[in-house]
């Protein structure tokens, strides 16, 4: 673990002489923040995104650059909230197994949404199975679009055929509901993961991590399931 520390002038101006991380002086300025500005960053960046995109067809690039966007932060904001969050626990509850979980670089984001709440919590996420299915398909194309391959494909129009063309899967981006449910499923494993950290203050939990006021009432019933899981 980093250390930082501060050397005070020996004036008792309370002037900082010097800074030191891990027992090395370093120069530049430096700007602490409460871990959870990280996860806001991506939450913020694909709300952000989203709201940019249009219904017009005229829009379609722009829109499914920005759909692109929104979509990679969604996910990017979800794994660094169970990364991060599930550290903090782990080192609150002295939980060695679940720090290494989230450190290791190794585990599935669908683990850690089993495993970690439970070791955590003593209890799933309700709609545990639902969730991780999405999240898997979410994934997937998120596998697809940092790994992006080519399949060739002919268009034959009378005697005219076009050889080499694509279908590209980046089309999906353009549509502004698709992109906003995928940042709901998201979403709403924060908001679950809230409830199992208290029930009474859910509300103020998810917005400490995505500065949103999102709650697990208002995105099931957006997604169209159980506020439950069942």
């Amino acid at each position: 673990m980093a250390a930082i520390i501060f050397e005070y002038a020996d004036d008792n101006s309370g002037r900082i002489k010097a800074i030191y991380r891990d027992g090395k002086q370093i120069t530049k300025p430096i700007r602490l923040e409460m871990p959870s500005a990280i996860v806001q960053t991506y939450f913020k960046a694909a709300f952000r995104n989203c709201r940019a995109m249009t219904e017009s067809d005229d829009d379609r690039e722009d829109n499914r650059q920005h759909g692109l966007q929104s979509f990679l932060m969604s996910l990017v904001g979800l794994e660094a909230f169970l990364n991060i969050h599930f550290h903090m626990v782990g080192r609150e509850k002295n939980l060695p197994e679940v720090i290494k979980a989230v450190t290791a670089g190794t585990s599935t984001v669908e683990s850690k949404i089993k495993n970690l709440s439970y070791a955590c919590y003593g209890k799933h996420l309700a709609g545990q199975k639902t969730i991780n299915k999405k999240i898997r398909e979410l994934y997937d194309l998120r596998s697809a679009i940092v790994h992006p391959k080519w399949e060739p494909m002919t268009l034959g129009m009378a005697e005219v055929v076009f050889d080499g063309v694509a279908d590209n899967f980046q089309q999906a981006f353009e549509d502004r509901e698709f992109v906003r449910e995928a940042m709901r499923w998201c979403l709403l494993v924060v908001a679950r993961v809230g409830l199992l950290n208290n029930p009474e203050t859910a509300d103020l939990f998810m917005n400490r991590w995505t500065t949103f006021s999102d709650t697990n009432e208002s995105l099931s019933r957006d997604l169209g399931i159980s506020e439950d899981g069942k």
